[in-house]
């Protein structure tokens, strides 16, 4: 006979972006340019609790983002809320980073849009700005 026997399941994730595509800004605009994207995370297997954290992107900053266009930049900056007040990053710096509880044993979807602005009366040269993010799940 076996007695004390027990067994933990192991809470594993999968995490799927879709960007935050902004679109044309206009140089010198006197409104910010909003849009938004998705971070997706899909749990099962365990149960606990899931911290997804944004990278600072190129600029190796997360309260001062820049997209580039070769030397050229464009100031923009992500946000875990619509009021875009608090910057979503990994936690340091007065950045915050985002969580939910995978609470049973059982699939768990998580879906986090992504707010990001561009901000208002910048002049960068023509052409094709970018950044790239890299999105951490920490379960």
């Amino acid at each position: 006979m076996l007695a004390g026997a027990q067994a933990v399941a192991a809470l594993s994730c999968s995490v799927s972006p879709t960007p935050v595509s902004f679109g044309l800004y206009t140089p010198m605009s006197a409104t910010d340019l909003d849009s938004t994207g998705n971070v997706q995370v899909n749990c099962d297997g365990g149960k606990g609790q899931v911290t997804i954290q944004l990278g600072a992107g190129a600029s190796s900053d997360a309260t001062d983002r820049r997209m580039f266009s070769g030397p050229d930049t464009l100031r923009y900056n992500l946000y875990d809320k619509a009021a875009r007040n608090q910057v979503w990053g990994d936690g340091a710096g007065g950045t915050r980073t985002v969580r939910f509880n995978v609470p049973k044993s059982q699939p768990v979807t998580f879906d986090a849009t992504v707010y990001g602005r561009i901000f208002s009366g910048q002049s960068p040269a023509a052409g094709f700005y970018v950044d790239n993010i890299v999105v951490t799940v920490f379960f």
